[in-house]
Parts: C-alpha cells; structure tokens; sequence
C-alpha cells in the first residue's frame, strides 16, 4: 500500500467508499462488521492512515460488545484493492486487545483458490497473534 493522496482525502475516500461499515446483526445479536474487499483502494491508501480510521471511526462504534467480521472477497484483484500480507498483519496488531477479545467469528465469502491456501496455512498465525 502506497499513498498517493493526502491523508484527509485517503480518510474520506475510506468513508465514501463504505469499505468497513458496521451494520445489522447476526442470528446470536452480535453486530457485524462489514468489510467489503472490492472497495479497499490499496494502491493509494497507508497503513497508518487505515489504523487510524479504524481506531477513530469503527472500534469505538464496535463497543464493549461481541461483535462478527463478514468479509466480501469478491472482485479483490491482488495489484488494485489487495493490502498485502505484511499489512493485514500491523493492522491486525494495532487492533486494541479488547477489541480483539469481542471478535466472536469472521466469515469470509467467495475466498480465492490463493486465499484460501493463505488461511488455511498461516490465519492461526495471524489471528492468534502467532502462537
């Protein structure tokens, strides 16, 4: 990820692009976190930038409540909106524990043949904080 636009604009474009949205809740009641990969402009947005929209505008709309991650994959194409690994890992780790704590389940729809091997060798990895 690279930025190619000032950091006010990245943010805004995040906001109107609706790339993480809280919306609606599962069949336990637990909000839903939407993130719809498609959307994610990772060609022109910084880690830093994306840390401190989530830090601002999503955790604290999460709460101290259980909460679900519904992740779209459809249409992501590795060169446009795919972050990279290294970067989902810092953003991973910038999330604060007690959020972490409240992340009931994560579903992810319509993964890649590349996603899915990439889950099923290193998400414990990156979801467990490495061990």
């Amino acid at each position: 990820m690279c930025s190619q636009i000032s950091e006010s604009e990245q943010e805004q474009l995040l906001e109107k692009l609706e790339v993480f949205k809280i919306k609606g809740k599962d069949k336990q009641g637990r909000k839903i976190l939407r993130i719809i990969g498609k959307f994610f402009p990772a060609r022109i947005l910084s880690v830093d930038v994306l840390r401190k929209y989530l830090e601002e505008k999503i955790f604290p709309r999460l709460g101290k409540r259980k909460f679900s991650v519904l992740y779209v994959h459809t249409g992501v194409q590795r060169s446009e909106n795919f972050p990279g690994i290294s970067a989902l890992r810092s953003i991973y780790e910038a999330i604060p524990m007690n959020v972490k704590e409240n992340l009931e389940a994560v579903y992810f729809v319509h993964p890649g043949l590349q996603s899915r091997l990439f889950l099923a060798t290193f998400g414990r990895l990156l979801f467990t904080g490495g061990g």
